[in-house]
């Protein structure tokens, strides 16, 4: 079963990619406070065109009920309503929302609540909203990977970059995830450990020396947002003596570019720029992974792959890494 770091206290409304993608036993879990002035809030998955695959909408100004919806093309369907209503104002609460091949089942404080079937492909969900009138302590993504499972169709993407809000909520996340100590904040974990090493909430801009070089089957995970209105960031892998970058990704969102390159003694060689869609978008949270996969690096987003890029210099010489500009990161693993 996939684990993915838990995003502790993000401002609100909130806004993430469905950590490690969506598939059949998917759970997502969501801890928060009801504000005492609350009216209604709602939990939102998303798909890659906008449509509102699952709309979970507790309402106390409607008759305290929880009204169920999908949204498609920005036309609401027929609602669904369950007058069980288990949040209180004032008071605390555990959402999990578990994700089957036939339908989203939910539960509140550990008690089932309701389930609603799907309406449309569950598979097209991209990422999870949250807004109104509530707070929110930790957000967690149990369950598969679909690197395990059938990959959805990556969307057309075109040279203006998609960056459309959902009509239900205001530009959501924000915040990088420091609000609550974690076990190594902003260091490295101890050099004696023998696993992969962890680097929670490191300071911008970042980098790290890898333990020995990055040989075939390696690989490094990073789980990170993008703010809004960014322009650009990168991800070197490189060679700390030569400095000779064999690996740079550099989402460029102004030019709707995803490019990759190599540096070898301070040239720069061909850009590659051809993909299908921009896997990272402004205002959302990513989780990407790069890995040696013996004569190319394959890099995927998400969990879902992306592209791959031929090695032009020895992979197995790489021995650090740098990540920098507009982008914020929470966890990282190599």
């Amino acid at each position: 079963m996939a684990s993915f770091p838990p995003i502790y206290n993000p401002s609100m409304p909130f806004q993430s990619a469905v950590l490690g993608g969506i598939c059949d036993g998917k759970k997502v879990t969501i801890q928060g406070l009801v504000h005492s002035h609350c009216t209604r809030f709602a939990v939102n998955f998303i798909c890659f065109n906008n449509d509102i695959a699952f709309h979970f909408n507790p309402r106390f100004d409607d008759g305290h009920v929880i009204v169920c919806n999908t949204m498609q093309s920005s036309k609401w369907g027929s609602e669904e309503r369950t007058k069980h209503m288990p949040f209180n104002k004032n008071g605390s609460f555990e959402i999990a929302i578990l994700v089957l091949g036939h339908a989203f089942q939910v539960s509140v404080n550990g008690q089932y609540i309701l389930e609603y079937r799907h309406r449309v492909s569950y598979q097209s969900i991209q990422s999870i909203q949250v807004n109104g009138d509530v707070s929110l302590s930790v957000v967690t993504f149990t369950g598969p990977s679909f690197q395990t499972h059938m990959s959805p169709f990556p969307p057309p993407y075109s040279a203006t970059p998609n960056y459309t809000q959902n009509p239900f909520m205001t530009p959501a996340y924000t915040a990088p995830l420091a609000s609550c100590p974690p076990v190594f904040a902003g260091s490295m974990a101890p050099k004696t450990q023998k696993g992969p090493m962890t680097i929670y909430n490191p300071t911008m801009p970042f980098q790290a020396a890898l333990q020995g070089t990055f040989t075939k089957n390696r690989k490094i995970i990073i789980v990170g947002n993008v703010p809004y209105g960014a322009d650009r960031f990168h991800v070197n892998l490189l060679n700390s003596g030569s400095r000779n970058i064999y690996l740079h990704v550099a989402p460029r969102f102004k030019e709707g570019a995803l490019v990759r390159n190599t540096q070898d003694r301070g040239t720069w060689g061909p850009e590659e720029r051809h993909m299908s869609y921009m896997p990272f978008v402004p205002g959302q949270q990513f989780q990407m992974e790069i890995r040696n996969e013996g004569g190319c690096f394959g890099v995927s987003v998400n969990s879902a792959k992306v592209f791959t890029y031929v090695h032009r210099l020895p992979g197995n010489q790489i021995d650090m890494m740098e990540v920098a500009g507009d982008v914020t990161l929470t966890y990282i693993q190599f």
